[in-house]
């Protein structure tokens, strides 16, 4: 009779899939049925990704959603309860009146923000909170994708251009190079600087604080180091970028005008990047130095020495 029991056991496992992969199949659906409805604002987006290098980035933003959803794949779990599901509707509304406000006042852009409460109201929906604890940092990098409103741009972007001309006159003259702020213009005996929008390191640090945003996600480590290395992308963005003019300076005096162009505009743009991420590691390695965080084995230690005390 044994075997026989086994065998109906097999039957009915056959006959149904496991709870996740019936979770997985419905959240596919459900990802399909968004994507069909947000496709105008999806379009919009791409568009601006392709013709903006401020947001060239968003391209990369749900494929990082989703490896991070796959990195967390060991937290995916099913409790569903009569709070997470009015919670989950109640942000499902919430969703749909902010694209309503969209169309109705036309504010293109608060229509794919809505994106943020639809996806956690869904989660809630099809596996209550722990499916939400799972899916949490992939629906707030989502944010990334959407671009800052002009007016937030434009106001950082001068801000940006500004630090950028300041700091780099300082270090410059620092180094004993002669330079004088005028505007956004930088003079020097050779020649001069014009820190336009385009080089204000606004694009560099978008993508900055993104990576810097996925890096603490994905870090094992405490949350004050996350926030710290969050905290942190913006002084290091702007740092890279005012180094980045300073060298550009110094290239002015030294090897001249043509050189410095081309450092300025090829060269170091690519380099700002990999510049920051070095920043990034040093301070990560000094945090590791300065703090460490104590093992299972030393704790143990504590508790059995003040046993035995």
């Amino acid at each position: 009779m044994k075997p026989q029991v086994q065998t109906n056991d097999d039957e009915l496992r056959s006959r149904h899939l496991p709870e996740a992969w019936q979770l997985i199949l419905i959240g596919s659906t459900v990802i399909l049925l968004v994507l069909w409805s947000y496709w105008q604002s999806l379009a919009m987006l791409s568009h601006r990704w392709f013709n903006e290098a401020d947001y060239s980035h968003g391209f990369f933003v749900p494929v990082f959603s989703m490896i991070l959803l796959w990195w967390r794949r060991d937290l995916l779990n099913v409790s569903n309860s009569p709070l997470s599901s009015t919670i989950g509707v109640i942000l499902i509304a919430l969703a749909a009146a902010m694209r309503l406000t969209a169309a109705y006042y036309l504010y293109p852009l608060v229509d794919p923000i809505s994106l943020l409460p639809l996806a956690a109201g869904i989660a809630l929906l099809l596996g209550g909170w722990p499916v939400l604890n799972w899916a949490w940092p992939s629906i707030l990098f989502l944010g990334f994708m959407v671009p800052l409103p002009g007016f937030i741009s434009d106001g950082l972007s001068h801000e940006l251009q500004r630090i950028g001309t300041v700091g780099s006159v300082y270090i410059l003259q620092t180094f004993g190079v002669p330079a004088v702020a005028q505007g956004n213009v930088i003079w020097l005996t050779e020649g001069k600087i014009g820190v336009v929008e385009a080089c204000s390191g606004l694009r560099m640090l978008n993508v900055f604080v993104a990576i810097c945003c996925g890096g603490a996600l994905l870090l094992n480590r405490p949350i004050w180091e996350k926030l710290l290395v969050l905290l942190s992308a913006l002084p290091i963005g702007i740092a890279a970028n005012v180094l980045r003019i300073s060298v550009t300076g110094i290239l002015f005096e030294t090897v001249g005008a043509e050189w410095a162009e081309r450092v300025f505009h090829d060269m170091a743009g690519l380099l700002m990047m990999p510049l920051a991420m070095l920043f990034l590691g040093i301070e990560m390695f000094v945090l590791s130095k300065l703090l460490v965080e104590p093992s299972e084995k030393s704790v143990l230690s504590m508790n059995l020495d003040k046993h035995t005390s």
